[in-house]
């Protein structure tokens, strides 16, 4: 029908029919991902947004083999399913020859994986894309995994590759990839292997999950649930699926009438039990009947009934006698196909002269941000902890330090921020109870069979902390964090002095436990506001690392 089918547009004017002109409405999602198929095999593009395929779509193994990559260095299948893959295109025979010119290791085996050292890549596209990984696996842990997904896919040009790969029909891939961004939203900073779990998992059953929507276009067939369509129209509707069986009645009979639940109890029928079937199952054919309704109100020029002699009488089909016998068959035989006519190219009229032009208006309007972190050059900070390491499996949510000591500095961070706010009382009996609970929250089935800090010493550690006569001096004047912001002429300054555990021992806090787990302090009265550059500094003899 499409390019032979006249259709009336606004203003009265009549233009062939386009694909964007058709839906299919289904009453369920049951299968929908075989009417997708078959369509694409056509050469129709579809927006689906019934379609619960998202599991079911090549964007998705592509990026959980990517995603798998970025999170544990070992994963050599993952790695060579990514390389292989249509993301980045090497032949087994490429990945052979890379491979047989590295070094030989200790063994004498030779292995590329994602800590090769590019430059004994020869291939250039293993070369690059080796970097590209190197680079994205250095902040996969220090970033959610939503951003380091959107970098992945842009710095690959997963986009490019996708609109290319899939051409006519590409709306649909690239809107998928949003909706793995978007499903990836609900991770926290460092749970990227949580994410890839939840994925990979769903990813075996193949779950249902929805794909991303597509903006409605010309050029797309729409496939539509019969729930969603509701005040919605196109010039031609089809209902399909319509041999799905009809949902089995339940155990449970609920009748709204009198609001009562009636069951089966040992095989024995309870007497009001037929009686609420009947009502259940006369609700039910009613909402079949308007549901019919629905979908044969949605066709704005022509309604297309599928007649189906063989469907089951438990199916869509035969819930309601929609009189097919009685209408005209639809003859196809007098159409050819025809292809629509590609819209027509603008002469491209951009110099290389206007082309200049317009990167220095772009440049000059939208100067780059530089974002600089004085503290990631501190000889203290830990580097990479993916680096040279084999990850386990165990999917975590986070990268802890070995030891309880982490723990308990968060603990002593909170218990003196509380202390000095006033939200805690500077009680013993109160900071113990305080710092339990903390402790409490802080422990999960993940690593209750660590090693855990003592609620009572932390307490009294944080009452014997701001007890110290250096400390009780300017206690009227401590604050737990402040926030500071700043400029000149070619920079901002802006951030948050923030408690936290100094990395060096300090001889002048004697007995109170573990020095280096003591937070920073800050002192407002040292604070002029004028200059937060030099101004800024932690209460002496308390902590001496940079804040």
């Amino acid at each position: 029908m499409i390019g032979n089918v006249s259709i009336k547009r606004a203003g009265k004017t009549s233009t062939p029919l386009q694909a964007g002109d058709i839906a299919l409405l289904s009453p369920g999602h049951t299968e929908l991902w075989r009417y997708e198929r078959a369509l694409e095999q056509r050469g129709l593009a579809v927006s689906s947004q019934a379609g619960q395929t998202l599991m079911r779509r090549q964007q998705t193994q592509d990026i959980l083999a990517l995603l798998r990559v970025l999170a544990d260095s070992s994963d050599t299948l993952a790695f060579g399913a990514l390389m292989r893959g249509p993301l980045v295109g090497l032949s087994e025979q490429e990945l052979l020859d890379i491979t047989s010119a590295l070094v030989e290791q200790a063994d004498g085996q030779r292995f590329f994986t994602v800590r090769t050292d590019p430059e004994l890549v020869q291939h250039a596209v293993a070369r690059d894309i080796l970097v590209k990984l190197q680079r994205l696996r250095r902040r996969a842990s220090i970033v959610t995994p939503s951003l380091i997904l959107a970098e992945a896919i842009e710095r690959l040009n997963v986009r490019v590759i996708m609109a290319a790969r899939h051409r006519n029909r590409n709306a649909r891939a690239l809107v998928n990839l949003d909706a793995l961004i978007e499903r990836a939203r609900g991770y926290s900073i460092a749970g990227l292997r949580a994410f890839i779990r939840d994925l990979q998992e769903d990813w075996e059953r193949k779950a249902r999950a929805q794909e991303g929507r597509i903006d409605a276009a010309k050029d797309a067939v729409e496939i539509v649930t019969i729930h969603s369509a509701k005040g919605l129209e196109w010039p031609i509707v089809i209902p399909v699926n319509s041999t799905t069986e009809l949902y089995r009645p339940d155990q449970f009979v609920h009748r709204q009438s009198d609001n009562t639940l009636h069951w089966m109890l040992g095989g024995v029928a309870p007497p009001e039990l037929a009686a609420a079937r009947a009502a259940e199952s006369l609700e039910d054919a009613n909402q079949r009947e308007r549901i019919w309704y629905v979908a044969c109100t949605r066709a704005r020029d022509l309604l297309i009934l599928p007649h189906i002699p063989q469907a089951s009488k438990d199916s869509w089909f035969s819930s309601i006698d929609l009189r097919q016998l009685d209408i005209p068959e639809l003859d196809l035989t007098s159409f050819a196909r025809r292809e629509m006519p590609a819209p027509a190219s603008l002469t491209n009229e951009q110099s290389s002269d206007i082309f200049a032009a317009e990167q220095r208006c772009v440049e000059e309007s939208a100067p780059p941000i530089v974002w600089r972190r004085p503290s990631e050059h501190d000889p203290d900070r830990l580097g990479d902890p993916l680096e040279g390491v084999v990850t386990s499996e165990s999917h975590i949510e986070y990268f802890e330090v070995v030891g309880a000591g982490a723990r308990r500095g968060v603990i002593l961070h909170k218990l003196m921020e509380e202390l000095l706010t006033g939200e805690l009382a500077g009680e013993l009996g109160a900071s113990v109870d305080r710092a339990r609970e903390l402790l409490n929250q802080l422990v999960t089935d993940v690593n209750d069979d660590e090693p855990q800090p003592d609620p009572y010493e932390m307490g009294a550690a944080a009452l014997r902390g701001l007890a110290l006569p250096q400390i009780a001096e300017l206690r009227p004047h401590l604050v737990p964090e402040i926030a500071i912001w700043g400029r000149d002429e070619a920079s901002l300054i802006a951030g948050r002095a923030d408690a936290w555990r100094s990395s060096k021992t300090v001889s002048t806090l004697p007995s109170i436990g573990n020095p280096t787990s003591i937070p920073h302090l800050l002192c407002a009265k040292h604070m002029c506001g004028s200059c937060v550059t030099t101004c800024l500094r932690p209460v002496p003899c308390v902590a001496q690392s940079s804040i």
